[in-house]
């Protein structure tokens, strides 16, 4: 199960498995954001090789307009080596649990 929602102060709240099946929602999600949010990982349990492709293309279009992209928060242990592992750590503002 994955669930990615908007919250209550803008930010991107997700939550479970982020994986190739869920490609549209969150790609829904990612490509409507026109400024710097935080993205809320708290409750996230999983994301695949995909999830972090879309994260990226955020970043990416975010930062090529100017801004300073996306902001990780609440994340987790497992997700936060899967970001160290990949090099992604180097690309994203980081805060973990």
């Amino acid at each position: 199960m994955f669930e990615i929602k908007f919250g209550d102060q803008g930010q991107i709240v997700m939550a479970g498995r982020f994986d190739a099946s869920q490609e549209g929602k969150a790609d829904a999600i990612f490509d409507s954001i026109k400024e710097p949010v935080v993205v809320d990982m708290g409750g996230l349990d999983y994301i695949s090789s995909l999830g972090l492709g879309i994260l990226l293309k955020a970043e990416k279009r975010l930062k090529s307009a100017g801004g300073t992209g996306l902001k990780l928060v609440n994340v987790g242990p497992h997700i936060n080596d899967i970001f160290r592992y990949s090099g992604f750590s180097q690309i994203f503002d980081i805060e973990t649990r």
